[in-house]
């Protein structure tokens, strides 16, 4: 999946118009005028979020690069959020999916990017936004580049396959039939057919795709295997 992030955030950067010179919710702005917006408060639309890797108990803060933009949602520019390490998990769950608007078309729901507040500083020379992280302390932590470069090193078991010639992936339910992500409904589907195929008149071991969700959002991690194509599947929202 890390792959997959990378090329949709690539993707998003590239077909995204660019927001203005200047504007006051882009990224290039601030660290074009450090001196305006250094310690001070600013916002932006979390337009794209790159794979993030794993965080370690040990790490002295968790790092997450983000596309942003403004409320029309024209880009400006990515950036690193350094934020506390048990803000990791809900910061990326939240801001890796759309706010839905209350008004609906025959499409569906209309959404819009997701706007997260923090304060401009610079740590070792790099512009960072600080999410709910004190500027002092983010003043003695290391290179943000490089915080985040450990996270991607960082194995994960998890992804490792447990077959010979297989492969582990995750299929996240939160980007269920989101603009541009894998996870189409046709594919959701597709899964919960193998499931049901390897249950076959075990009722006990069926479960509804309500109950699927439910436990990728408590965290279960509920494996489907898929025979044809050899991979794993892992179920979570994020």
């Amino acid at each position: 999946m890390t792959s997959g992030l990378l090329l949709l955030a690539a993707m998003l950067a590239a077909l995204t118009p660019n927001a203005r010179k200047g504007d006051p919710c882009a990224a290039e702005s601030w660290r074009a005028d450090p001196a305006q917006y250094e310690g001070k408060p600013v916002k932006t639309a979390v337009l794209g979020v790159e794979e993030p890797g794993l965080v370690t108990s040990d790490a002295p803060a968790a790092a997450v690069r983000i596309l942003t933009g403004n409320e029309k949602e024209e880009a400006g520019g990515a950036i690193i959020v350094l934020l506390p390490l048990e803000k990791f998990q809900a910061f990326v769950a939240n801001f890796s999916s759309r706010q839905l608007g209350a008004n609906r078309s025959g499409f569906g729901a209309l959404s819009k990017a997701k706007v997260v507040a923090g304060t401009y500083g610079t740590v070792k020379g790099e512009g960072v936004l600080l999410y709910e992280l004190d500027p002092k302390t983010a003043k003695e932590l290391g290179k943000p580049s490089e915080i985040l470069a450990t996270q991607l090193k960082t194995v994960n078991p998890a992804t490792e396959p447990t077959r010979p010639g297989w492969t582990r992936q995750e299929f996240n339910l939160a980007k269920l039939s989101a603009l541009g992500a894998p996870e189409t409904t046709r594919e959701w589907e597709r899964l919960q057919a193998l499931l049901l195929a390897k249950a076959g008149k075990d009722k006990s071991q069926r479960r509804k795709a309500s109950e699927l969700i439910a436990g990728a959002k408590t965290g279960e991690g509920f494996k489907i295997e898929d025979e044809t194509a050899k991979v794993e599947w892992t179920l979570v929202w994020r």
